[in-house]
Order: C-alpha cells, then structure tokens, then sequence
C-alpha cells in the first residue's frame, strides 16, 4: 500500500502539556547570585532550610523567602508570571481549550524555592499544589550528559537517567507513552500542570546541579473561591 499523497498530523488530544523556554540572563543572574547568597549566610542558610517541605531527598534546599531585593523580586515577578501566562495561551493551540490568561490574572505562590543535587541525591515521584507549576535551570555541569553515554551503569541502559527530569502520566497501554524524560540544559525553564507528577534520577558524578522551582494559581479563579466559600 503507497503512503505517496497522505498526510499525518500529530495531535495532543489527551493528556496535560508542557511547555519549555529559557529564562533572561537577568532573571538567571538573580536567582543564582540569591541562591548562593543564600548559602553563604549561615542566618538565612538555617531560616531558609526549605527541605521539610519539600520531597526531594537532597541535603540543601532553600526557600527565597526574604533574600530578593524589592527590586529583584519585582523582575523575577513580572518574567515568570508572564511566561505562565504564555503557558495558558498555548491551551487553544495544543488541547484546543481558550485558557488564556494574562500576568496580572496569575499569582506567582511563595516561597520560591533552589535545589542544589548533588551525587547520589535524588527527588521522588511528587506532584505540586496550585494551578501550574515551573522549574528552572541554573546549573547543569557536562559531567551528567556525559555520565549517560559513557558511564558503565547508564551508557548500558536502555533508559539513561542520570540527572534526567522524568514526568509521568497516564495508563501504559498500546501507542502510548506515561512518561517524558528530559536532560534539561542551563537557562531552560519547563512550565507544566502543578498535579503532573514528576521525579528527578541521582547521578554519580562529583558534581552540582541548581534549579529552581515556583508554583502559580489563576487569581481570578483563587477569588471566585474565596468568595464562594464567604457566602456559606
């Protein structure tokens, strides 16, 4: 049978999306000159231990809270409510629903918080609260991409995860995949629905991974609840 003349169109029709971009060199700046501030002061490395909230399996994860300048914290506002909103504007293309929304409709949740993984650490399958969710990248050293073409270990498998972000979702049936694993790559950002469940592998090399991570509520949404709830 010819295939000549016939057309194949993807489509996403089940299933959440995810979107990926990259983060300006300023925000970039901000975020991992705050981060290392962070760890440098021993006050707010003790104030800003975040790990009790947090699923990952890592020995320093810390909370922005109270670091930003009034400044800083408006820049980081303003970029990633904007790239959510980008997000939810790119619903009408991928599933075909108008979820638009524009920055000033969406909350930026605090605290936003830094990871820094190292060897042998890892972040179990979770899922965040909130409507979506993002994390960002602000280190990830070649010795990780390499450890998955080289490493006895990882180069052998047929599913290298080393330092990969793995996202899950859905029953394992015929033509269908459940998971999107991804090794992601210095400045890139991936925005997603915050119910979608996720995990990040452990890697062996003598090295250190940063990201980031925040979630974002529809505001319009937050308050139709609030004054649902009010009239009760």
């Amino acid at each position: 049978m010819s295939l000549l003349g016939r057309e194949f169109t993807p489509y996403n029709p089940f299933g959440p999306y995810i979107v990926k971009s990259s983060i300006s060199d300023e925000t970039f700046d901000i975020l991992l000159d705050t981060a290392n501030k962070i760890r440098k002061n021993k006050f707010l490395k003790n104030k800003n231990d975040y790990r009790k909230s947090l699923a990952g399996n890592l020995s320093e994860e810390y909370s922005y809270a109270n670091a930003f300048t009034k400044k800083q914290e408006k820049i980081i506002e303003e970029e990633l409510c904007w790239l959510a909103s980008v997000y939810t504007k790119t619903a009408k293309k991928i599933i075909f629903k108008d979820l638009s929304l524009e920055p000033k409709d969406i909350v930026l949740q605090k605290p936003i918080w830094v990871n820094f993984m190292k060897s042998g650490e890892w972040n179990p399958l979770h899922s965040h609260t909130a409507d979506i969710s993002c994390v960002i990248y602000l280190q990830v050293p070649d010795e990780i991409s390499e450890e998955n073409l080289k490493n006895e270990s990882s180069s052998n498998s047929n599913t290298p995860s080393a330092g990969k972000i793995d996202f899950q979702y859905g029953d394992d049936i015929t033509y269908s995949s459940t998971g999107f694993m991804v090794q992601p790559k210095e400045k890139d950002i991936f925005l997603f629905p915050a119910r979608l469940r996720h995990m990040v592998y452990p890697f062996k090399s003598n090295v250190e991974r940063i990201s980031v991570s925040c979630n974002f509520a529809n505001k319009i949404k937050a308050l139709k609840d609030l004054n649902s709830s009010g009239e009760r």
